[in-house]
């Protein structure tokens, strides 16, 4: 069931005039130049792709995508991206901060294994909490809105985890933290798309991903060239500084497009469209009657989610996710574990650890580095093949070679070789992480879309609780049911990417 909301609204010598606005459900007929169903849709046709534009000024009903495509790529995008990107990269740079300089907070305050486990826990608790609920607010009330407020309370919780007087209080700044990450993470994914038309979305996605796995990148980098000499507490302020300009950006620009034209609020839509053309350099006609196709009236259903209609998607997308994300941050906690206490030794995984008080030293700072490099090329190859050869293929591909990857993990045959699984493990890691956060925002339509988004984010994020928790806990027991744990994920995920049905590449965004 489609339904088309329409809204004329003219422009003369700068003055607008009072916008009449139609809302027409059920089974209903477009106007008769508006752009039809086999056209602009992502639900009925996968394969759907967007056709030649036409004279804006000589038609009485425009689509967006239309829009975007007359007022071109220009300096809008760029603003709107540099802000996604910002706060990506602020996002997973927290993320990361926390499996660095934990072994030096765990020297300074004498931290044991269970609350070392309980910060790292709370964080992805949090996370996983809020992605979900605010998923769906970001359905309802706007992705501005939410974007603008969690930002500048991740900057104080930032501030306020830099300056702790003692563990408790840390604690209480990274379970806020953690919960603004996920906040983020739901709306920022659905916000870079929504901005350009359809077939530039993977240029959005692009920034999304490059600039999430870039903070993690650069909070290792960060870590060899200053955690030794400035300490933990200005390490954390120093790596969460890009959240400022970017929460300046949020505040400058204004809310979607797509996001306005679905939800009904047609005149601030129009108003969003003209601020993009004039920054583009570009002029849209003085009459602006923009048809929006809407998928189903109610914005920010759960229920939606598992019709028919998006219910394998949503399952198998949610599955996936759960799976790679305790595998990547169960990594994040096992890496820096791994590279400094020797575990690995010769012919097998030796004995179990101590649970000692030993910093990261710069031989693991740089092995730390290069595996978040390979990392950032696993994104870039992810980007690559799913513009070439499609989404579900690559995906299907590297889950296999991840599950090798891991097996060989058990066998240490040397230092040298076993580094170079690691880093070739975690960069297909990466392209699948990157490839599932291709395929979310296009497998549902923008009245659900940051609510699907948040609700996978937040089941990927109870797998990177039980992930950080299972190698907090079990490293310290035995390394090999750490990888044992690990194997099996990368098993379930892999079934679980032949299982979807559905190939987004060519799907035009409703």
């Amino acid at each position: 069931q489609h339904y088309f909301i329409q809204s004329n609204l003219r422009m003369s010598d700068g003055n607008r005039q009072t916008p009449s606005t139609t809302a027409e459900y059920g089974s209903i007929s477009a106007p008769d130049d508006a752009p039809s169903e086999h056209d602009v849709t992502m639900t009925t046709n996968d394969t759907a792709s967007l056709v030649p534009p036409r004279d804006l000024s000589s038609s009485s009903t425009q689509d967006l995508n239309e829009v975007y495509q007359h007022m071109g790529w220009g300096l809008s995008q760029y603003l709107y991206w540099a802000a996604t990107a910002l706060i990506s990269y602020s996002d997973y740079a927290e993320l990361t901060i926390l499996s660095v300089a934990l072994p030096s907070i765990r020297c300074e305050w004498q931290l044991s294994t269970l609350f070392e486990t309980a910060i790292t826990m709370s964080v992805f608790v949090s996370y996983a909490i809020f992605a979900v609920v605010f998923g769906r607010i970001s359905d309802i009330h706007g992705r501005k809105v939410v974007l603008t407020s969690s930002a500048l309370v991740l900057i104080v919780s930032a501030g306020v985890s830099a300056g702790a007087p003692n563990k408790w209080v840390f604690l209480a700044g990274r379970v806020v933290t953690g919960a603004c990450i996920g906040i983020n993470f739901s709306t920022v994914a659905c916000y870079a798309t929504e901005f350009a038309e359809s077939r530039l979305r993977e240029v959005g996605l692009c920034v999304f991903n490059l600039a999430a796995m870039s903070g993690y990148a650069a909070v290792n980098a960060l870590a060899l060239a200053f955690l030794r000499t400035v300490g933990w507490r200005w390490f954390i302020v120093i790596a969460s500084l890009p959240i400022l300009p970017a929460l300046v950006l949020l505040i400058y620009l204004p809310e979607s497009p797509r996001y306005l034209c679905v939800s009904g609020k047609q005149e601030q839509a129009h108003k969003t469209l003209r601020f993009m053309a004039r920054l583009n350099g570009a002029q849209l006609p003085d009459t602006l009657n923009l048809v929006c196709q809407v998928e189903t009236q109610d914005l920010g259903s759960y229920k939606t989610l598992f019709s028919k209609q998006f219910r394998n998607s949503t399952i198998c997308l949610a599955v996936m996710y759960f799976m790679d994300i305790f595998l990547e941050f169960g990594l994040i906690i096992f890496l820096p574990l791994y590279f400094s206490s020797g575990v690995c030794a010769g012919n097998g995984m030796g004995q179990p650890p101590k649970h000692d008080c030993v910093p990261l030293s710069t031989d693991d700072m740089v092995n730390l580095t290069l595996t978040a490099l390979c990392a950032l090329l696993g994104v870039m190859g992810s980007i690559l093949s799913s513009h070439k050869l499609g989404r579900l293929g690559p995906i299907r591909v590297s889950s296999i070679l991840q599950t090798i990857g891991i097996a060989l993990l058990f066998f240490c045959f040397n230092g040298t070789f076993t580094s170079v699984v690691i880093m070739t493990t975690k960069a297909v890691q990466a392209f699948i992480n990157t490839s599932i956060w291709i395929m979310l925002p296009e497998s549902f339509s923008t009245e659900v879309r940051s609510t699907a988004v948040g609700f996978v984010n937040g089941a990927g994020k109870f797998g990177g609780v039980l992930g950080t928790g299972w190698v907090q806990y079990f490293f310290y027991v035995d390394p090999r049911l750490v990888l044992g744990m690990f194997l099996a994920t990368s098993v379930v995920g892999a079934a679980a990417t032949f299982v979807l049905k559905r190939e987004t590449k060519d799907v035009v965004l409703t």
